[in-house]
């Protein structure tokens, strides 16, 4: 019984190995750091404040990266997720509703 029990733990090892080993014939296993990603420091800072439309960042900062649709030569539309041109964090874009809801 004792010799079942080492046959199947080496039939294991060996399915074990060749799963392994197909998984990196298949994929390429790719390792960065800091330096090698392009990416600077303020990258790493930037934050998630989308939910309460704003303009200006917590870092502060008024210019923002915003994805708009254009027709005739004017903004027709534009998209209400936008980032900090400075720093990278997320925000909610404003707009006009939002103006008359702080009016009343």
């Amino acid at each position: 019984m004792k010799w079942l029990s080492r046959l199947i733990t080496v039939l294991l090892g060996l399915a074990s190995v060749g799963a392994v080993k197909q998984f990196f014939d298949k994929y390429t296993l790719l390792i960065f750091d800091k330096e090698d990603s392009g990416e600077t420091q303020e990258d790493f800072n930037a934050m998630d404040l989308r939910g309460t439309p704003t303009h200006a960042c917590i870092c502060g900062s008024a210019v923002w990266n915003v994805r708009a649709v254009f027709d005739n030569y004017e903004i027709a539309t534009y998209f209400l997720d936008m980032e900090c041109a400075q720093c990278g964090s997320l925000a909610t874009a404003p707009t006009p509703l939002d103006r008359e809801g702080l009016e009343n």
